[in-house]
């Protein structure tokens, strides 16, 4: 029971923080801003932000998988497509401008 609470909390705290660096690094690519600044933004925080993702999916897939290659594999893979959906939600040109 205790190994599931450890989980547990380990992931949550990993999703939270993951989803904070993306969404911060989708916030700051405006139109603004020129092509080059907003490559530099997405190239400095998205690897955090896979990173953190990827830390927590390995713990979550750890704790369900068995075999080292499905926990690498599933783990990377679901970090990758949860940052850039994170960062592409949260980019301001993406957002639903209602109609007057």
């Amino acid at each position: 029971m205790v190994s599931a609470m450890l989980c547990f909390v380990t992931v949550a705290v990993s999703f939270l923080y993951g989803t904070r660096v993306c969404w911060v690094c989708g916030k700051d690519c405006s139109f603004e801003i020129e092509p080059v600044e907003k490559k530099q933004t997405l190239k400095g925080r998205m690897p955090v932000g896979l990173a953190i993702y990827a830390f927590g999916f390995f713990v979550l897939f750890s704790f369900i998988l068995d075999g080292a290659i499905a926990v690498t594999v599933s783990s990377l893979t679901s970090a990758l497509i949860l940052s850039h959906f994170v960062v592409s939600m949260a980019m301001p040109a993406f957002k639903r401008i209602p109609s007057p």
